[in-house]
């Protein structure tokens, strides 16, 4: 390479001045050239990584960017401005906008905003359906933005409002109902707790003194004057007496046991005495002890007859015949002492 270099230097050397301007000439012009080629490819370049920057949203060709505005990828137009945040659900075309402080919807298609941008909360559609809150009530949306209540229904701090199976659980007067899709009730707020329980579709519900399970379609599954009732997503329907004494019934409200326990244990008491190892001996009592579906516990004989309602939080055998039954657990331990048939021990 070195002897090369100095070949062509030599033969440089050897040419006429004419053709060394010639030389000259030629190298500068292939270097502007090259220079202006540079050139435009980086302002090529700049554009296309400024001209896509944010998050695609729609089907059309908009872009959020995060905390900023919403712009047109092909014009560079800005088409909302000074956004707090843009929620935005999958799938959807509807989002929820932040600005000022205030929500509406807005198409993310077309950056749109469908509703007036005046509410304090918002939810996302479900059921074809939107919510939002301001002045402490709720307004109900359709998609194109159309009201369907123009007159409030009170918001009462709920967490979720969200119309599942074409209903929305709603509070008026510290009761609870449910309103369907148009805005009217389907069940009159009389309940004091309506639970939705969406695995096996149904409503569980509770007036002042009794419990009503009803299914999607607002049939009657099951009722009662219970303490609770409690839906297993897996097992069925768990009923629990005053007394504290559970039934298991199917989701279709057929009894299927009479009484359920989660565990039966044996009761043991430790004599005192000690085996040749040293061991403490222990000795069966003439009880067991049973765990219900809330896991409290409760006294029962050899023969399975329940001798307590399942009211306590355990029962350890203190003698064969005497139990403590506690009503608390760790530094809340308290309770009472019990025979074997159940029975204060004053």
């Amino acid at each position: 390479m070195k002897q090369k270099f100095i070949q062509a230097i030599t033969w440089l050397k050897t040419r006429s001045l004419k053709t060394k301007l010639t030389l000259a000439s030629g190298l500068i012009i292939t270097l502007a050239i090259i220079y202006c080629i540079c050139g435009s490819l980086s302002s090529i370049s700049k554009k296309v990584s400024h001209s896509f920057y944010g998050e695609s949203i729609g089907t059309g060709k908009l872009y959020y960017k995060h905390q900023e505005h919403i712009y047109h990828s092909e014009t560079g137009e800005i088409l909302v401005d000074s956004i707090q945040w843009l929620h935005i659900s999958y799938g959807d075309t509807i989002g929820i906008l932040a600005k000022n402080n205030r929500r509406a919807y807005i198409n993310l298609n077309t950056a749109e905003l469908l509703t007036p941008l005046e509410y304090e909360k918002a939810w996302v559609f479900s059921c074809n359906r939107g919510v939002m809150m301001k002045n402490d009530s709720i307004y109900i949306f359709r998609r194109d933005g159309s009201l369907v209540n123009p007159v409030g229904f009170p918001y009462t701090n709920q967490y979720e409002l969200l119309f599942l199976s074409n209903n929305l659980v709603v509070t008026q007067d510290d009761k609870q109902g449910l309103i369907d899709t148009a805005g009217q009730w389907v069940l009159e707020p009389h309940y004091t707790k309506i639970v939705h329980e969406h695995n096996n579709r149904l409503y569980n519900t509770r007036t002042d003194e009794q419990c009503i399970v009803y299914n999607y379609e607002l049939d009657t599954v099951l009722i009662g004057n219970y303490k609770q009732i409690d839906i297993d997503w897996t097992e069925g329907i768990i009923a629990t007496e005053h007394s504290g004494i559970q039934h298991l019934f199917s989701y279709t409200g057929k009894m299927i046991y009479k009484v359920i326990y989660k565990s039966i244990q044996e009761l043991q008491y430790k004599t005192g005495r000690k085996d040749a190892n040293g061991n403490d001996i222990w000795e069966p009592t003439n009880c067991y002890v049973y765990t219900d579906y809330n896991n409290k516990v409760g006294l029962m004989d050899k023969r399975y007859q329940i001798l307590t309602p399942p009211l306590f939080y355990d029962i350890t055998a203190q003698t064969k015949h005497t139990f403590f039954a506690s009503f608390g657990e760790w530094s809340n331990r308290f309770g009472t002492l019990i025979d074997d048939h159940g029975k204060p021990i004053n």
